[in-house]
């Protein structure tokens, strides 16, 4: 009988579950909504999926593969989201492991899971080291560093969402001052439209559309937002000598009216740094939404 996984991608606003086959084509997925305050709801709600999806496995369940928006502790094994306050040190890899009867269920960052998949069979295949990037209803980072995943000694390097670029700014749901995610994700580059006055919308596919037709404040907070993440960016690529980044999630799909300024703000930024001049290579993910759950797959079956 064939092999596969499970494999599951924990984001800010919807956690998906999927059945991955060993040539990594998601063969069923599930999405369960991240809402409510009550912590075992929501988990039960993911535990029901993930049995529904096990009972009609196709393949020898190798074992379940976990990406998890951070903070992550691997030797853990607990998840504590900035985005999903009900979740703190909750135990997901225990909770998992009593569903699916395995003792082979792997934590990692949900960009890591992107930034391995996209290097093994996406926009990042051929490189040696790049950086990986979520951008969503949050913002994450993952590396691949001499072809291998950097991990970090609890799980969570590059956490790329909540370093401080302002440290006289807002604060952030995390609690420190003018973090890249607090200008840079999809929510709050609509919130601060909507402070500004900005009425069209409530989302950002909406914001990205009044950029399109030239409103200005629109235009104006994805210029900044995309500023906010190209510093990010940068001091991270400066801080390891590395060159090439993968930036995938829904912000990301919003197509030039996004990738036009992040990129000359990354030109702008990395030509401040004399070794990263005119080296920085962006490429969009290939695998799109699917990455986290693909690199997941790979994770546990690799």
């Amino acid at each position: 009988m064939p092999r596969g996984a499970l494999a599951i991608d924990i984001g800010a606003t919807k956690i998906a579950l999927a059945l991955v086959d060993s040539e990594y084509k998601v063969l069923r997925k599930i999405e369960v909504r991240v809402e409510g305050s009550d912590s075992q709801k929501l988990w039960k709600k993911v535990a029901e999926s993930a049995q529904n999806l096990i009972s009609s496995k196709p393949f020898t369940l190798t074992g379940v593969g976990i990406g998890s928006a951070g903070p992550i502790d691997v030797t853990k094994g607990t998840i504590s989201p900035v985005n999903i306050p009900v979740w703190r040190e909750f135990q997901f890899v225990q909770s998992i492991q009593e569903i699916v009867e395995l003792d082979n269920v792997l934590l990692y960052g949900d960009a890591m899971t992107v930034a391995l998949a996209e290097h093994r069979l996406g926009a990042g295949r051929g490189l040696k080291n790049l950086l990986g990037m979520v951008v969503s209803t949050g913002i994450g980072g993952g590396l691949i560093i001499e072809n291998q995943v950097f991990f970090g000694d609890s799980g969570n390097s590059s956490f790329i969402g909540h370093q401080s670029i302002d440290f006289q700014g807002e604060i952030c749901a995390c609690g420190r001052s003018g973090c890249v995610e607090y200008f840079a994700s999809g929510p709050r580059m609509v919130h601060r439209a909507v402070q500004d006055g900005w009425n069209e919308g409530s989302d950002f596919v909406q914001l990205a559309e009044s950029a399109r037709a030239g409103e200005t404040i629109s235009l104006r907070v994805i210029d900044e937002g995309t500023r906010a993440l190209a510093i990010g960016i940068v001091n991270t690529l400066a801080n390891l000598d590395i060159h090439h980044v993968v930036l995938g999630g829904g912000v990301s799909e919003a197509g030039e009216i996004y990738w036009r300024p992040l990129r000359k703000h990354l030109e702008n930024e990395s030509n401040l740094v004399g070794f990263l001049k005119g080296r920085v290579v962006l490429r969009q993910s290939q695998l799109n939404r699917d990455a986290g759950l693909i690199g997941a797959a790979l994770a546990v079956m690799d």
